[in-house]
């Protein structure tokens, strides 16, 4: 395997581990839904309400994202979107209210549009044409993987944590991801 391979695959990696992460806690109010109706006074509407966030911000940005990341390139907004996401936990994560609640998750699906399209990107601009395929589909698988092991360590975390420290906890995550991402990943593709 050359350099320029082994470079290829660590980019690559960087962003499809943000787009692991960030399905991770994508699906992780469903697995503090006790805690967070504890924690919040609330019922079941009202928290589908706070998941629902995530969704709405991320849908709302997929269009946005594909231009932007053709714009500007996916460097910078995959750093900067993991940063924000890491924020965003950390709001979330010291949430004394529904809403302030709902606006941590709303950043979260924000941020978190950036991850799957940046990785795409990524994969175009570092691997051959014909491995796009190949890393698209690696990357999908991904994201997956960390909806299908998310719960169980996130149950597990939130046993023995609590809910509040588990998201700071993954708000560190991201911000150690959006650190790396800038220090390792080269502007542009040799």
């Amino acid at each position: 395997m050359s350099k320029n391979s082994i470079t290829a695959w660590l980019v690559w990696s960087l962003g499809a581990s943000f787009f692991f992460c960030e399905y991770f806690i994508r699906v992780s109010t469903g697995v503090m839904v006790p805690e967070l109706m504890q924690a919040f006074h609330t019922n079941a509407a009202e928290l589908g309400v706070l998941s629902s966030c995530f969704y709405l911000s991320y849908v709302g940005m997929q269009l946005p994202v594909g231009l932007l990341v053709d714009k500007f390139g996916p460097k910078l907004l995959l750093a900067a979107n993991a940063l924000l996401c890491g924020l965003a936990c950390v709001i979330f994560s010291m949430a004394q209210n529904l809403w302030m609640a709902e606006i941590g998750r709303f950043i979260m699906g924000f941020s978190a549009s950036f991850a799957f399209v940046g990785t795409l990107k990524l994969a175009a601009d570092w691997f051959s044409p014909s491995r796009f395929g190949l890393i698209a589909g690696l990357t999908q698988s991904l994201g997956m993987l960390g909806a299908a092991v998310g719960e169980a360590p996130m149950a597990i975390a939130i046993g023995l944590l609590g809910w509040r420290y588990t998201m700071g906890v993954c708000g560190v995550i991201f911000v150690v991801l959006a650190i790396a991402i800038v220090t390792l990943i080269k502007h542009k593709a040799p």
